[in-house]
């Protein structure tokens, strides 16, 4: 949408939006950025309905969001204990008492494009109901910190910005990032939201998601990270996308004629030269 189309919506009509905060171990610091990134949103506050969803033996983050402040659209959910201990977890818990009409879900560090909630309402009424799910671009605001920043920002620009707009335009399923992910609500409870497996890897839902039928596109909105920075933690961080990667192509091609049957031919051969390519390239990086 244009600024002057996002301007020209009646905020009186605006509906409930809830916001998934899965955060863990957060000091101080980060619950205040991320508070007053979300304060930035350019959305009526009486309909945001926000939840933090927060481990219930993770005193460390629950004494980090008393000492930030925490406005009064913003609850904290505590997660009851239990295995695996994890975001996608957390996260459908959290979806058991979201109220709004859509959802979104945040990361700790994110810094959401201020408007990008009324873009994401404009985006679902231009479109038919088909369409469940908007996937914003997303960003780093720290990349210029190192070399690895440098590079972990090439890719995601090369990511968000080329590629998955590519599948966009084929109509291909489009595997979903980790965050800003804006959802029609009922529909993500319709394919099984609740249920953990839904939640093990993004790229995994937004599969889903196009099986049943659904469709997602991008939203031209970005949200901003923090860039990892260490060596280590990228690693470990890199080592569980491949890992979610795996799982989705294993699952999903348990049955080649069911996937065939619902995806469509031209689909699926997308499906698996995105996802199935990627761990291709991965697996053959050494050799090279």
């Amino acid at each position: 949408p244009t600024v002057a189309q996002v301007a020209a919506l009646d905020e009186r009509t605006l509906p409930v939006y809830s916001i998934l905060l899965p955060v863990y171990r957060e000091k101080p610091n980060t619950m205040w950025a991320l508070i007053q990134a979300l304060s930035k949103l350019e959305y009526p506050k009486h309909k945001l309905d926000g939840l933090l969803l927060i481990e219930a033996d993770d005193e460390e983050t629950q004494q980090a969001i008393k000492v930030a402040g925490r406005p009064a659209w913003l609850r904290m959910l505590l997660v009851p204990p239990g295995l695996p201990r994890t975001k996608p977890r957390a996260m459908g818990y959290g979806l058991r008492y979201a109220r709004g009409e859509f959802l979104t879900v945040y990361d700790a560090e994110d810094r959401p494009d201020p408007l990008q909630l009324k873009k994401a309402i404009w985006g679902f009424r231009q479109a038919d109901p088909a369409l469940v799910c908007l996937q914003a671009k997303l960003g780093y605001y720290n990349p210029r910190q190192n070399l690895l920043t440098r590079w972990f920002t090439l890719e995601y620009d090369a990511w968000f910005s080329i590629f998955l707009p590519g599948l966009h335009k084929l109509g291909a399923p489009i595997p979903l990032g980790g965050t800003s992910n804006h959802f029609r609500t009922t529909a993500l409870v319709e394919v099984g939201g609740c249920a953990l497996p839904i939640f093990t890897e993004d790229a995994d839902l937004g599969l889903r998601l196009a099986r049943r039928g659904l469709k997602t596109a991008m939203l031209e909105s970005t949200t901003d990270e923090e860039a990892n920075s260490k060596l280590p933690s990228w690693v470990r961080q890199r080592s569980r996308w491949i890992k979610g990667y795996m799982q989705t192509l294993l699952v999903h091609t348990r049955d080649p004629r069911t996937l065939r049957r619902e995806l469509g031919l031209r689909s699926t051969i997308a499906f698996l030269t995105t996802v199935g390519g990627s761990l291709f390239t991965v697996l053959v990086t050494p050799i090279f």
